[in-house]
């Protein structure tokens, strides 16, 4: 009897074991597979294939593209105008952060910074972009939500983390919409792309 359960237990042991390794073996290939996307080179012409720019606690600096052939290139922000990957669009932005007595400010000037691959959550007359980073201290990769108007150079963080709105310096912000600034600060708005509608609906010819 002894030996029969030594057995059971082992047969156990050698499932679990074996559903653990194709676990992991099925997070390494969905964090390493390709996503059906399409990239948009300086030159305005578009690839369609696949797109991989990401690995489970990384980032790429220069993104992987895969033709239709299966011929996979390389490609950095400064190679593109942007690219989609799966569901999400990335636009190759010129980006810099300027720290000033314990405050960022966030810029997109030509020339200023570096070319960066920023998500776009939505556009408009006021857009709203996600920039993606990975956390030092346990390869989390976190984002946060940046806004930036029509043919302006400042973009301007929209959170504070757990805190929700910026409201003193969205205030300051929009100073060209006050219906705008008095929801975000009664609350009635609490939401970055929730400012992005407000705004684009009502605040746009203003």
């Amino acid at each position: 009897m002894e030996s029969i359960g030594f057995f059971y237990r082992g047969k156990g042991f050698s499932l679990m074991l074996f559903v653990l390794i194709l676990c992991c073996s099925f997070q390494i290939c969905r964090a390493q597979a390709f996503e059906p996307g399409y990239v948009v080179l300086n030159s305005n012409d578009t690839l369609y294939g696949s797109v991989k720019d990401r690995n489970d606690g990384a980032l790429f600096k220069k993104i992987r593209f895969k033709d239709e052939r299966g011929k996979v290139r390389r490609y950095n922000a400064e190679h593109l105008l942007g690219y989609k990957k799966g569901i999400h669009i990335y636009e190759s932005l010129w980006y810099a952060e300027e720290s000033q007595f314990f405050r960022l400010d966030y810029y997109s000037r030509t020339g200023y910074g570096k070319k960066t691959f920023l998500k776009v959550l939505a556009k408009g007359p006021l857009s709203c972009y996600a920039r993606e980073y990975i956390q030092d201290d346990n390869d989390f990769l976190d984002q946060f939500e940046l806004f930036l108007r029509n043919d302006d150079t400042t973009m301007q963080r929209a959170t504070q983390g757990i805190f929700g709105l910026k409201k003193k310096r969205l205030t300051s912000y929009f100073w060209d919409c006050p219906s705008l600034i008095e929801k975000i600060r009664n609350l009635s708005i609490t939401k970055p792309l929730d400012v992005v509608t407000y705004y684009n609906t009502f605040c746009r010819n203003l």
